[in-house]
């Protein structure tokens, strides 16, 4: 069993070899990593799967050209998460806000759960029906959040980052990562009060 400390020394050491132009180690990586930072890009970018699969790929593609400069100050993931959200931010940034309605919020509750992480209730008609709407809500919900709570939050709850980490990849403090939590939660416990 890989323990989280033994992942990180691997990533580093695939990430030494991939800067210097091995690229079944980048491959490695990229196998490892890909579908976290995908999955994050399409929750960062209102689950536009095309947008989200640009952003990803372009990501990875600096990670590519950046590797051989890659001091390893902070663990790959945390270096990988960071180059993912300043792609999405500018994405985002670049991108003029849609008008949300039934159309696009529908298709969220039947989304697998490898991508977005959203729950599977299979074979129980009515708990499925109950995961749907709850993670519709829980979408919709996140999609209000700010910017920096959003990132927060996903990165902490659904890829378990530490609030060190989170400060790295956002370019914070851990300090301003807990506000922005405390924030996020408090506006989602709000949100979510209906499903208590």
């Amino acid at each position: 069993m890989t323990t989280p400390d033994t992942a990180a020394s691997t990533d580093r050491a695939l990430a030494r070899r991939a800067g210097l132009g091995d690229r079944a180690a980048f491959e490695e990586l990229f196998a490892r990593h890909f579908v976290r930072t995908y999955r994050f890009a399409l929750r960062m970018l209102d689950h536009d799967e095309q947008l989200a699969e640009d952003v990803a790929q372009e990501a990875w593609i600096k990670v590519w050209r950046a590797l051989p400069d890659f001091r390893g100050d902070s663990a790959v993931q945390t270096w990988l998460f960071s180059v993912v959200t300043r792609q999405a931010y500018d994405a985002r940034r670049r991108r003029r806000p849609l008008a949300v309605d039934d159309e696009i919020l529908e298709p969220l509750a039947q989304r697998r759960r490898g991508i977005d992480g959203e729950p599977s209730a299979q074979g129980d008609p009515e708990r499925s029906a109950m995961a749907g709407e709850l993670w519709q809500t829980l979408t919709v919900a996140l999609g209000e959040l700010p910017w920096r709570q959003r990132a927060s939050w996903q990165l902490y709850e659904l890829e378990g980052l530490s609030y060190d980490e989170i400060a790295q990849v956002l370019d914070t403090t851990p300090g301003s990562v807990r506000g922005q939590l405390h924030r996020a939660r408090r506006t989602l416990a709000i949100r979510m009060e209906q499903w208590r």
